[in-house]
């Protein structure tokens, strides 16, 4: 790729404080970008103008020789995109997620995680889909044959919203895949002598204070194995796990150690279920029980059983102050650009570069629609397998069977998901109840009904589809 042809890239949510410096750092670092034009796009003007200022500073110390506007308007910076990457949330990102747990407490429902499954993860997709619909009829007007690279949850979901109700294309990008190579390293460490962090405590919840020891292992695995995957976003199976070098099959004894000579608290739903069905799953708990209906009984109380954890709100409100700083920091000049050469990808270059270079790139996970790629699912649903990459798009490489009753899991999950995303596109609130029903964490119509009311009152600012 040349500066003459390089690519018109926009960011939107350039600011965000788990995407935002990195995603600006891979596409800035790299090379073969030399020359584009990036956007950046934030509704928060002080946030803007300081990753803006970041984005020059490295712009000018790694010689990219880019063209970066900003602007809190997205239309003045979509016309003629080849790209445009979205990492949005409607409301406070951690208020809102705790009352999307709360809100179904009140009414005797406790989910597990309430991101994207559950009444939780009905609302979150609620309050998304139409602003991701208003970014696509900007596109559609302004870029009509850009590609949206989003990183918004819930993933699925979201993307199936703009599949069926825009003509935009759209890959969805989630970085969990790579939580199975945690998985992997922390069963295999003795036998490949890796170092795991915090010792037998260690495990793979994304919580704020244990991502850098969930990076380190990620790290870890991913130089000395590879891992096959495929299933619905936070709802992968491992089909195969080989040494890197050797191209070993570890399947095996991984198999026989995770399950009979290992740690029986590390991850230990993910453990039941590699017992029960055969594949491990790649997600780690707390995001794969979502999609679940084992995982709310009040008399159970799996939550317990499992050891099941919650996000920590407060942490991550704390970490995103902690992001922001460091950000400012490094706009001023206070701290070395260099670590920013280092961080991991999300997927958005090679993205870019598979299809602008019509590179015939192998990704390991990208969320499309399926088309054939997950047997048993269907064709109109997202799932998340491997893809390949080049101008004509993102194709999805065909996936061995999952177990029959993991794929009825998805599939049903698909199912639910239909729903939600038509209740949340039209405002309909008879689709919007029957969507609640059903959910597999919803057991009683009255409470149902009980909660969809109170989502609505609640979140009425940032529901207009439902008029008020």
């Amino acid at each position: 790729m040349t500066d003459r042809n390089a690519p018109h890239i926009v960011v939107i949510g350039a600011g965000s404080a788990i995407f935002g410096t990195g995603t600006l750092a891979t596409l800035i670092r790299e090379p073969r970008l030399r020359g584009a034009t990036l956007g950046l796009c934030d509704l928060n003007a002080a946030t803007l103008e300081t990753m803006h200022a970041l984005a020059e500073r490295m712009n000018r110390a790694w010689d990219a020789g880019m063209t970066i506007a900003a602007s809190t308007d997205r239309r003045a910076l979509l016309r003629g995109a080849d790209f445009v990457i979205v990492c949005i949330q409607v409301g406070p990102r951690e208020v809102v997620w705790r009352q999307d747990w709360e809100i179904p407490l009140r009414h005797g429902v406790r989910q597990p995680y309430a991101e994207n499954s559950g009444p939780g993860g009905f609302a979150h997709t609620c309050r998304n889909v139409p602003e991701m619909l208003a970014i696509a009829r900007d596109m559609e007007e302004l870029c009509p044959g850009a590609w949206m690279l989003n990183f918004t949850n819930p993933l699925s979901r979201l993307g199936l919203a703009i599949e069926r109700y825009s003509s935009i294309r759209c890959v969805g990008l989630c970085h969990q895949f790579l939580w199975a190579y945690a998985i992997v390293a922390a069963v295999l460490a003795e036998e490949y002598g890796i170092d795991v962090p915090n010792g037998d405590a260690f495990h793979v919840h994304t919580d704020a204070p244990n991502v850098p020891a969930i990076m380190q292992m990620i790290r870890s695995g991913y130089e000395r194995f590879n891992i096959l995957s495929s299933g619905i976003n936070h709802f992968a199976w491992m089909h195969t796990i080989t040494d890197r070098v050797t191209g070993e099959d570890l399947y095996p004894h991984f198999r026989q150690k995770y399950l009979h000579g290992f740690r029986t608290d590390f991850e230990p739903m993910t453990r039941e279920l590699f017992g029960i069905f055969g594949l491990c799953p790649t997600a780690g708990d707390t995001h794969m029980v979502e999609y679940l209906a084992w995982t709310h009984d009040p008399l159970a109380k799996p939550w317990e059983k499992y050891d099941l954890k919650l996000q920590s709100w407060e942490g991550n409100i704390e970490r995103r102050r902690t992001v922001r700083a460091r950000a400012e920091r490094l706009a001023r000049g206070e701290e070395a650009l260099e670590p920013l050469r280092a961080v991991h990808s999300e997927g958005a270059v090679e993205m870019i570069l598979g299809i602008a270079d019509d590179a015939n790139t192998y990704y390991p996970a990208v969320n499309i629609p399926n088309r054939g790629a997950l047997p048993g699912v269907p064709d109109w649903a997202v799932v998340e397998v491997p893809g390949v990459l080049n101008r004509a798009g993102v194709h999805g490489v065909t996936s061995p069977p999952l177990p029959r009753p993991v794929i009825e899991i998805c599939r049903r999950e698909a199912e639910l998901a239909s729903i939600v995303v038509d209740a949340a596109a039209t405002g309909d609130r008879g689709l919007a109840m029957q969507a609640l029903l059903l959910d597999p964490m919803i057991n009683d119509i009255d409470r149902a009904r009980a909660i969809l009311d109170d989502f609505l009152v609640s979140f009425r600012e940032w529901l207009p589809q439902f008029g008020g």
